[in-house]
């Protein structure tokens, strides 16, 4: 749980609870109703390593490419061998560094740095800088260890330091004597001063040649402090958010770029000396020293399930996708079917051993495995799905099988793959986006209306795209909706996990970190909050605002225009009518003079508006602006070439602002309702469909206030209702605590008064109220990392009572029905 940051009074608060004269929403809930069961592994936590989220972050290794494996890739990254490794040349010492690869340690670390020493001078030898530095305290222990071979020439002692940028050793010990064949050395450093940017240095005074590989310093005080551990504070930060599960090790990493760049679970067991790195499609290397068996112990550590995520023989189809022969399946079946053996095995049988050797004689208790990533519905990749789930089905029934519905939450693959795996009895299928704010609170009911009786929904990656207070109360918004369907809705997380801020691929992300702090965003303690407050059972409540509080302004009025994307297309006869009059007529007979284009290559042409371009998208607005509360817009359109249909702008504010109805998008597919606020599009409605070449169709929109429908030849496709106010709650049940759970949420820019009704019980308690508030644009940062936290205070809970929502808030708090 999270410590008490603040204390608001009880009268600060019934001060601020009635202010208001009369409640603004009311919300009820009552408690003798027959609750829906909720899955009791809702909110997880999801590891990929990007944004150097392993290397360099929650796997605590100080050295960065402490094997020398390092590589460039074309149109990836530009690292070399000799990546943060520099000679140290004290007086008139003179040396070369090179890497060479003819007497490696073993086949699988092939490469090592050889020192040449030309002159000793003073001291000459090797510095290692870190990831952006290491930083090390006072007082603290490190393990160093070190692979070192030398010629016959070499005879003296290896110094071993760490030393701050003055050059003063602020820890050090000494290598007395080294062989000639290659010999692992492990050393004890104590610190004798903090510092955040220091540097590991391996100098001596000999000369000849001697050779290194494996240099190693990690820090004693790691995460229940194990050997080859994570980085203590990294670790701690998500045990605290009590994961139900965690899933790993991604994401993209998983599929890779190419087949020989797939996660390979069995490479990262073992020794790390003897682990084979890959590099990162996230543009960097992995050491695999964060493998599946630190993955398993991690997860058993904080107490959480294990999910991992293996490749199925397909790798990114944004990268380049590779597919793997048929004939050539037999070894991704096998890892499937082995890593439930290396999970829940028996000590006798081949993987479970392996487990037991490396110091794990217990099983895992694995429940889940998640197939693929992301992927496209293709033919070959049904194929070699089911050739792993149904081998998995038939060896290991125990297990639950995640499908996945591809990358968006909506379009065709999304469709279709829900179908395959509703067809093929999947446990799961693990949905994928990334959307802004505005399509989290617009989407709360997303999940209402779908079929309890096929696979169960793994939200597996979301994130409204920032980490702002108001990403995290939109967020904390979709949640309420997440919990009402939590009896289809097994699994979820957010994503991704970790950043360093130095080292950044992706935004945004739930944890940032440099190598010395740690960044809880505003969206970590959402999660946080739900997690820690999940319920058993879910109780309907009612949310009903005051006739005086809804904003009567439509959201739909300005201009309207017409558009597409990467399709070419034709407009005539647009016209725009309010309360019988008309407000805009336009055959384009007398040209466009009063059209903007905004992109796109549009143009009159024989008496229509021909859009000729690929664009995506390709927009044009008419300049007279609809100020009329009720409006009508019809419109006819025919598609003569492209991908994809007719985009027809309404509402529209600026470039950034606007709606538009979407006919025939997502490759001809789907039709769709769709706003763009602030810069951001998000889908609002969708319903499947699709259009045809060379046909004229008729588009029509109705506006009357805040509501809209719009049809397609006469069709009804969508009816908008009015815009949800910006109250959101939920209202769970633990049953071990008698808790009743509230989660309430005001995603508005004004201070609402709420007064809650509960019946069912009697209720006159006080009770603490965790709540996050604060301005929209607000975020945490390394500078100010609290500046978004929970605070608590407190307030009389009774059958009936108000309470004030300040703007941007999400209060959590406990009711007891006992008491």
């Amino acid at each position: 749980m999270m410590k008490r940051s603040a204390l608001i009074s009880t009268t600060l608060f019934f001060l601020l609870s009635t202010f208001f004269s009369k409640a603004q929403v009311t919300i009820e809930v009552n408690t003798q109703q027959e609750g829906t069961a909720m899955s009791q592994d809702l909110i997880g936590a999801f590891f990929e390593d990007i944004n150097y989220g392993a290397d360099g972050g929650l796997y605590a290794e100080l050295v960065q490419n402490r094997s020398f494996e390092y590589y460039p890739v074309k149109g990836y990254m530009k690292l070399s061998p000799l990546e943060a490794w520099s000679l140290v040349q004290e007086g008139s010492a003179k040396a070369e560094m090179t890497i060479e690869n003819s007497q490696s340690i073993n086949s699988t670390n092939t490469n090592y740095l050889k020192l040449s020493i030309r002159n000793v001078g003073t001291g000459v030898g090797i510095q290692n800088s870190g990831f952006n530095g290491i930083s090390v305290k006072k007082g603290d222990r490190y393990n160093f260890s070190v692979y070192i071979k030398r010629d016959a020439d070499f005879d003296l002692p290896v110094m071993v330091s760490l030393r701050n940028t003055d050059g003063d050793n602020i820890g050090n010990a000494a290598i007395t004597s080294t062989s000639n064949k290659w010999t692992k050395y492990e050393l004890e450093l104590e610190c004798t001063a903090s510092f955040k940017t220091a540097t590991l240095n391996l100098v001596t005074t000999g000369s000849g040649t001697i050779y290194f590989d494996m240099v190693s310093l990690f820090p004693q005080n790691t995460f229940k402090n194990r050997e080859n551990g994570l980085r203590q504070d990294l670790a701690q930060a998500v045990a605290d958010l009590e994961p139900k599960f965690l899933r790993f090790p991604g994401g993209c990493v998983s599929h890779g770029r190419g087949l020989d760049n797939a996660y390979r679970w069995k490479e990262t067991l073992g020794d790390v000396a003897e682990r084979n790195p890959n590099w990162n499609l996230w543009g960097y290397h992995q050491t695999y020293g964060l493998g599946f068996y630190e993955y398993f112990v991690y997860c058993e550590d904080i107490g959480t399930m294990p999910l991992p995520v293996l490749p199925v023989g397909i790798s990114c189809q944004f990268r380049g996708r590779e597919i793997a022969p048929i004939n050539e399946m037999q070894p991704w079946i096998d890892d499937a079917i082995d890593l439930v053996e290396f999970a829940n095995g028996d000590v006798s049988t081949e993987w479970g051993s392996v487990r037991a050797k490396l110091g794990h004689p217990e099983p895992f208790n694995l429940s889940y495995i998640c197939l693929g990533n992301e992927e496209d519905d293709i033919p070959e990749f049904r194929v070699r799905f089911m050739m792993i789930a149904d081998s998995l089905r038939k060896y290991c029934p125990e297990i639950k099988i995640i499908g996945t519905s591809g990358t968006d939450d909506t379009g065709n693959y999304y469709n279709t793959l829900w179908e395959f795996s509703r067809e093929n009895k999947l446990d799961a299928v693990d949905e994928h986006y990334y959307n802004d704010p505005d399509w989290f609170l617009n989407n709360v009911n997303r999940y209402d209306d779908f079929d309890r009786k096929g696979p169960k929904v793994f939200i597996g990656e979301y994130a409204s795209r920032g980490d702002r207070l108001y990403n995290a109360i939109a967020e904390a918004a979709y949640l309420t909706g997440v919990e009402k369907n939590a009896d289809v809705i097994e699994l979820t997380c957010y994503a991704p996990l970790f950043s360093n801020e130095n080292n950044n691929q992706w935004n945004p992300d739930l944890i940032r970190f440099d190598n010395n702090n740690v960044v809880k965003t505003a969206n970590y303690y959402v999660q946080q909050l739900y997690s820690v407050n999940a319920g058993d059972t879910y109780l309907t409540s009612t949310i009903t605002f005051d006739e005086g509080y809804v904003d009567k302004t439509t959201p739909y009025l300005g201009k309207v225009g017409v558009g597409s994307w990467n399709s070419q297309v034709q407009y005539d006869d647009l016209k725009v009518t309010s309360n019988g009059e008309i407000v805009l007529d336009e055959n384009f007979e007398s040209g466009s003079n009063n059209w903007d284009v905004i992109s796109g290559a549009f143009s009159p042409a024989g008496g229509t508006y021909t859009q000729s371009s690929k664009a995506e998208p390709a927009l044009s607005v008419c300049k007279t602006v609809v100020n009329e509360n009720n409006y009508t817009l019809s419109i006819r359109a025919m598609k003569t070439g492209g991908a994809e249909g007719f985009l027809i702008p309404f509402g529209y504010q600026d470039e950034k602002n606007y709606y538009w109805f979407n006919i025939s998008g997502w490759g001809n597919t789907q039709h769709a309702i769709e706003k763009i606020s602030n810069g951001e599009k998000s889908v609002l409605f969708t319903v499947s469909g699709s259009i045809q070449n060379n046909v004229w169709y008729k588009l029509r929109i109705e506006v009357k206030g805040n509501t809209a429908k719009c049809y397609l030849n006469d069709k009804l496709l969508f009816d908008i209702p009015a815009p949800a106010g910006p109250i959101t709650a939920s209202v769970t049940e633990d049953i071990e605590t008698n808790d009743l759970i509230f989660k309430l949420v005001n995603s508005g820019a004004q201070t609402i008064s709420a007064n809650l009704k509960i019946a069912g019980i009697n209720i006159d308690q006080e009770v603490e109220v965790t709540s996050l508030s604060g301005e929209a644009s607000q975020r945490n940062t390394l500078e100010n990392p609290d500046l978004i936290a929970p605070k608590l205070s407190s307030i009389h809970a009774k059958n009936s009572f108000e309470m004030a929502l300040p703007p941007y808030s999400f209060h959590v708090f406990r009711i007891n029905k006992k008491q």
